[in-house]
């Protein structure tokens, strides 16, 4: 009982038992006590994961906000910026109108600049003239000689283009300090006679960049059509007319406005928004530091690994406790009841120290198993015992056919005997009489035939011929075998072939036998004036044969126990003869050619049966041995008939007594 107990529950369960009855010395891979605390890990594993998707979450968000923000602040700068500057242009617009400067009266134009200055909130006023020499600078006084030094190329371009200029960073001749400048053209009667400039100090600018009130940590910078600093909220005496970093410079050659991460000037990693002037193409850009934006994700994520290993630990221990009380030690309880199970012996009753009911129940259930694996036991014994008394019933059946077939030849051969005696023959009642004992034995005969193939099929012991068949002379055959029958039966008996098909591949013997058994019981089931058809279709290299029939046809309950052997549905009680192992015989001899037999009927309008087989060249043809041809010229023939019974030795002499008697004219 053991050696089955251990072969029926598989390797796996082979172990437990072992295990459980001290036969193997294999530890564990992993315990129950490891395995809840992987389980504790992997219920705070989810919480751990939430928990960091929100932080960094969080951080995402917190950074893109800050993003807008500084996107914001830098359009913000240079909207401010556009307008400061257009505020300029207007005054110097309205200055440049001046009368004095019609008349070239320079010291009154000086006298009106002078007054206009508190107005424009600017550094000074310089005139020039087309040479780009001064000829009037408020920032210094009437009398005071004006600097020779001609300012920047971008000034004197108002007297070409007669439009508004405004210049890059540049150190002003007259206060040898960094100065911006933005000039206007003096027209008169249509010619450009001055240029009127004004000088801004990047203090102003500054002014514009504080007043957004950036946060502390947060770098501000004004930068020309260069991309040089004007002016900047740190170290603006380190970096003021410096270029800016070239990744930020490239950027504003591409685009307006943009975001990118760098380094400023002084190295420290930003974050940069940045918005280029369409008025002055001057730039703002805001840097927002990267370790403000980090400092409270790592805060947080410091926190949140403290507070998780804080509550793993926690959690194994407390798993591990429970592991031990309320799984471990009943679990061994149960191990060795289970040994006790699988040694034969009695494991007593269930312990009340268990635990909890699952384990009680799992206790039950290896008791139930213990007895179903009994009851497998014996039905496997009692299964081993019918296919034994199958197999006999098999062997019985084919040695009982083999010694029934033998009286019975000799019953057939005596009949056609005394049927084929001219010299004495019989009379018309003696006659009828043999005639019914040729039929009885014919069909007798056939219904140990179909028994033998059962028991051959059974016993695979069949052996097919594959070749190719004639498909036109085998259904030819067939038909003009059942002419008779169905003529005698008052039914039509039909084949149709399409054109093209030639041969199929399959054993020509067999496949005979399948058309004919089929087509007799299409004949013989039918009713007076009915149809039964062979229909022959090829398609795809597969040639399907459909028997079709206007007979009694089946219901549904009778075509689920079609393929039962020895069972006619019913027909026994007519005078139909039959034994009702014909159609099986017929689907096992095409499953062992590699088809299947299918049906469809309809009661009382007939029914359609179908196999395919492949078509010709789909397998390899054997070879027939050619018989030897005969001597035409032979006027004598011998016949060897070895046989060893006496019976069958007799029949066969009786009848070559009565062919050579006839061939005599005795």
């Amino acid at each position: 009982m053991i050696n089955f107990v251990l072969r029926s529950i598989g390797p796996r369960k082979t172990w437990v038992f072992k295990r459980a009855a001290g036969l193997s010395n294999q530890p564990a891979t992993w315990s129950i006590r490891s395995n809840l605390a992987l389980l504790a890990m992997a219920c705070i594993l989810p919480g751990v994961l939430m928990s960091t998707y929100f932080i960094v979450s969080g951080y995402r968000q917190q950074k893109a906000r800050a993003v807008q923000d500084a996107i914001a602040t830098a359009r913000a700068a240079t909207t401010s910026l556009d307008h400061d500057i257009a505020s300029i242009e207007s005054g110097l617009h309205v200055l440049a109108k001046s009368a004095a400067l019609g008349t070239h009266d320079l010291p009154a134009f000086y006298r009106e600049a002078k007054q206009a200055l508190p107005f424009q909130s600017i550094t000074n006023y310089i005139l020039i003239d087309a040479s780009g020499r001064q000829r009037v600078n408020t920032i210094l006084p009437p009398e005071a000689p004006l600097p020779t030094k001609v300012g920047p190329a971008q000034l004197q371009s108002v007297f070409t283009t007669g439009t508004t200029v405004l210049t890059d960073l540049f150190i002003g001749p007259a206060t040898g300090k960094p100065i911006l400048a933005i000039g206007v053209p003096v027209t008169r009667d249509g010619h450009v006679i001055y240029g009127l400039n004004a000088g801004i100090f990047p203090d102003r600018l500054a002014k514009l960049l504080l007043a957004q009130r950036l946060p502390p940590d947060w770098i501000g910078v004004v930068l020309d059509g260069q991309g040089k600093v004007i002016t900047r909220t740190r170290e603006l005496t380190s970096f003021q007319g410096k270029p800016a970093v070239p990744d930020l410079v490239r950027m504003l050659q591409k685009q307006r406005e943009g975001v990118l991460e760098t380094t400023t000037l002084e190295g420290i990693p930003v974050i940069t928004a940045f918005s280029r002037s369409s008025v002055s193409n001057w730039s703002v850009a805001v840097g927002v530091p990267k370790a403000g934006l980090d400092a409270g994700l790592n805060e947080n994520l410091i926190m949140l690994l403290i507070v998780n290993t804080l509550l793993s630990v926690a959690a194994m221990w407390l798993a591990w406790r429970l592991a031990l009380a309320k799984v471990a030690y009943p679990v061994h309880r149960l191990l060795a009841r289970m040994g006790s199970l699988s040694r034969g012996a009695d494991p007593g009753p269930p312990s009340n120290a268990m635990g909890s009911r699952e384990f009680v129940a799992l206790e039950q259930g290896f008791l139930e198993m213990g007895e179903r694996l009994r009851q497998h036991e014996q039905e496997l014994r009692a299964k081993a015992a019918a296919e034994a008394a199958n197999q006999a019933k098999t062997d019985f059946l084919s040695r009982m056919s083999h010694e029934l077939r033998t009286p019975l030849n000799a019953v057939l051969g005596f009949a056609q005997v005394l049927k084929m005696n001219t010299a004495d023959p019989l009379s018309t009642r003696q006659l009828g009489m043999v005639n019914q004992i040729e039929a009885s034995g014919l069909h007798l005969l056939a219904m140990i035939s179909d028994v033998l193939d059962v028991t051959k099929i059974e016993s695979d012991s069949v052996n097919l011929f594959i070749e190719d068949v004639d498909v036109r002379a085998l259904t030819r055959d067939c038909q003009q075998m059942l002419t008779t029958q169905a003529r005698s039966a008052d039914v039509h008996l039909d084949v149709i072939t399409q054109d093209g098909i030639a041969q199929v591949c399959a054993d020509r013997t067999r496949l005979k036998q399948v058309l004919l058994n089929l087509l007799g019981n299409a004949v013989k089931y039918n009713r007076p004036g009915g149809q039964v058809s062979l229909i022959l279709q090829e398609n795809e290299g597969q040639l399907t044969f459909r028997v079709r029939d206007t007979g009694l046809g089946m219901t549904r309950e009778q075509v689920e126990h079609l393929f039962e052997p020895f069972n006619r549905l019913g027909r026994e009680n007519t005078s139909i003869p039959g034994t009702g192992i014909g159609l099986v015989i017929c689907k096992r001899l095409l499953e062992l050619m590699g088809s299947s037999l299918s049906v469809r009927s309809i009661e009382k309008e007939g029914s359609e049966f179908k196999f395919t087989l492949p078509a010709a060249g789909s397998a390899k043809v054997q070879h027939k041995l050619n018989a030897p041809t005969p001597d035409a010229n032979s006027d004598q023939r011998k016949v060897l008939c070895v046989e060893d019974r006496q019976t069958n030795s007799d029949t066969m002499t009786a009848m070559l007594v009565l062919r050579n008697a006839d061939q005599a004219g005795l």
